[in-house]
């Protein structure tokens, strides 16, 4: 039996107290113990920034829940947290309809399809698709699938929103892991991969032992325990570790799969991909923010560099800012492998077209798309940009 502590550790120091908060009522089902605590914190609360914080993190709908559990919370703000609980329940609502259509169109033409994350995670996982925002439609398909998952998406008045996957198909097959089509109400994002840029992973290692689970009246294929924390993880890294949403939700899938995780393998899969860094480092965070049942040793970081790293990113935890690509640059050096990370930073310099393309959302083949190339290292110092993933 691994050891797990018996009590949440909230970082006190440089937190404000909105900020403690905020960690301590953003758990899913939190221990007795933690709204204890919570509740002693509350009449020095100020809620404004309070409701403001916990709205830039996504976060609204597990704190309501939580906060519906304790005493002495003023009407006026229990209200506006009740308010965009509710938003997001009618939002999600319709985007689970679409979701489910979608599934079943694709289906039925022979597609398999794995939910990622959105609103078939949150009935999962939470039981309630009101306490977790999704803004995209997110499925794994197979990488082969993917031109007619497109023609599919297509036909049901979905646009491609990057005009030079055709002809730049193999870049984007190889280099990145997903498209965005839009429609006049939705956005879907097929994945094929999902590591992309700074790891890289068999397409195809993502469906191995995926799990079969009947929900809603219908029969979902999900990651693996241990490849959903593996994408999860890798999601926070690609973030920035911003915002607390998304590590909320690879605490809340470690607690909800506690019983079945191999973490040995896990870590196995990590090692293999140069990922054992990154994360030990979302675990760590899991554990020490959020009070994930993660067994000791496996959220304990080795080595002075990922210790410093790790001490600079739990302040970049709460920020609720797009991260600058130098910041991001930085975080490379998670990567178990050095030697990796002069070859990722000079393909970011300097890549292929098809990534230019891509990533300033231009038209191929024009004497723009060559100007973007030339200035590409000036416009990612000066973030001139907003990147597409």
């Amino acid at each position: 039996m691994h050891k797990i502590s018996p009590n949440p550790i909230v970082p006190k120091r440089g937190i404000k107290q909105e900020s403690e908060v905020l960690f301590l009522l953003s758990r899913f089902e939190p221990a007795a113990s933690v709204l204890e605590k919570a509740q002693a914190l509350i009449p020095a609360v100020h809620w404004d920034s309070f409701v403001s914080l916990a709205a830039g993190h996504g976060v609204s709908g597990l704190v309501y829940k939580n906060l519906l559990k304790m005493k002495n919370v003023p009407e006026e703000w229990l209200a506006r947290f009740r308010n965009t609980y509710q938003s997001t329940l009618r939002d999600n609502v319709l985007l689970a309809t679409e979701t489910d259509r979608l599934f079943d169109l694709l289906t039925f033409r022979g597609i398999e399809v794995i939910p990622l994350k959105g609103t078939v995670t949150a009935e999962l996982i939470f039981g309630d698709i009101g306490l977790y925002p999704s803004g995209d439609i997110d499925i794994l398909v197979p990488m082969k699938e993917i031109s007619m998952v497109k023609e599919i998406l297509a036909a049901e008045g979905y646009h491609l929103k990057d005009s030079g996957f055709d002809e730049y198909k193999d870049f984007y097959i190889q280099q990145l892991y997903h498209i965005s089509l839009s429609s006049s109400r939705f956005t879907v994002e097929p994945h094929w991969n999902l590591f992309m840029r700074y790891f890289t992973a068999p397409p195809e290692f993502w469906w191995e032992e995926s799990v079969s689970v009947f929900l809603g009246g219908r029969r979902y294929r999900f990651l693996s325990p241990e490849r959903n924390i593996l994408y999860t993880s890798f999601r926070n890294f690609y973030k920035g570790f911003t915002p607390l949403r998304f590590l909320v939700l690879t605490a809340a899938i470690i607690r909800h799969y506690k019983d079945e995780i191999d973490w040995e393998k896990l870590f196995g899969y990590a090692g293999t991909f140069h990922f054992e860094n990154v994360l030990r480092v979302n675990l760590k965070l899991c554990k020490d923010f959020l009070d994930a049942p993660v067994p000791l040793q496996y959220a304990c970081i080795k080595g002075q560099r990922i210790k410093i790293l790790y001490r600079l990113i739990t302040k970049m935890v709460l920020s609720a800012n797009d991260i600058h690509p130098l910041h991001k640059a930085g975080l490379l050096l998670l990567r178990d492998d050095l030697k990796g990370i002069s070859r990722i930073l000079l393909r970011r310099l300097f890549p292929p077209m098809g990534e230019i393309v891509s990533r300033y959302r231009l038209t191929p083949g024009t004497g723009k798309a060559v100007a973007y190339y030339a200035f590409n290292p000036m416009l990612l110092l000066l973030k001139k940009h907003r990147d597409r993933t």
